[in-house]
């Protein structure tokens, strides 16, 4: 336990260190205290497939947090986040630890996951964290974000749909992928793209190692610019109230 203990937290520490993200020990206590929350929670409900300790934190932590170095170097402002279909806590838990300034949102359709990340922010005392039972492409709220992430929820294009209505102006659209699936997807949603009213601005690809084994990852950035305003919530397929 020790062992494995050990190799979580120096993946992190290094992942962030090859970023030039700080990270204090208190942040990677809380990383592996949610991560050993997950794994107790997981007997019970279907929260992660990767259980392996040095697996998780590459593929669920160190991705997650793919996000700072973005902002960082494109100096982008953020205040607030939403994040669409969050699971287990993913990417929200993470940046919630990392960015205790920024203000996370996380919404989930699945009652017992959302129950779950409401817990975790209670027991580990993640201030900034609000958990709400939502379903994305539903959610009746009036609320608009900096910026709006959604990592492994489904195809781009309805990650953009689901997304594009929360976005305030400015704000950005984030979602993650696979380099071979953001070369795949992100040419066949320009006509959505602009029916949202949305800037492509290119992808932000980074790497994640584990093992031998090299990630190519890419984050899609989607950008609604100050001038710009949301096309109306009915022509984006909210479900009538």
């Amino acid at each position: 336990m020790a062992v494995e203990r050990a190799q979580f937290d120096d993946v992190i520490v290094s992942a962030l260190a090859r970023w030039e993200i700080p990270v204090t020990p208190q942040q990677v206590d809380r990383l592996r205290a949610h991560f050993a929350m997950l794994l107790e929670a997981n007997r019970l409900m279907n929260l992660t497939r990767i259980t392996d300790p040095l697996e998780a934190a590459v593929k669920h932590y160190v991705d997650s947090l793919a996000l700072l170095p973005w902002a960082a170097e494109r100096r982008t402002a953020v205040r607030t986040v939403l994040d669409l279909g969050t699971g287990g806590g993913f990417p929200a838990v993470p940046l919630a630890i990392m960015r205790p300034d920024w203000s996370i949102t996380a919404i989930d359709a699945t009652g017992k996951k959302i129950d779950f990340v409401a817990h975790a922010a209670a027991t580990l005392e993640i201030a900034n964290l609000h958990a709400e039972h939502a379903h994305s492409e539903h959610w009746k709220s009036d609320r608009t974000f900096d910026v709006v992430v959604a990592r492994a929820v489904g195809p781009l294009e309805r990650c953009l749909k689901a997304g594009a209505r929360f976005l305030a102006a400015p704000g950005r659209l984030v979602v993650y992928k696979t380099r071979a699936q953001a070369d795949l997807e992100a040419p066949a949603v320009r006509q959505a793209v602009r029916t949202l009213r949305l800037t492509f601005e290119g992808p932000y690809c980074y790497q994640l190692f584990l093992r031998e084994e090299t990630f190519e990852r890419a984050l899609l950035i989607y950008c609604r610019r100050k001038s710009e305003r949301p096309p109306p919530r009915k022509a984006i397929g909210r479900r009538p109230a």
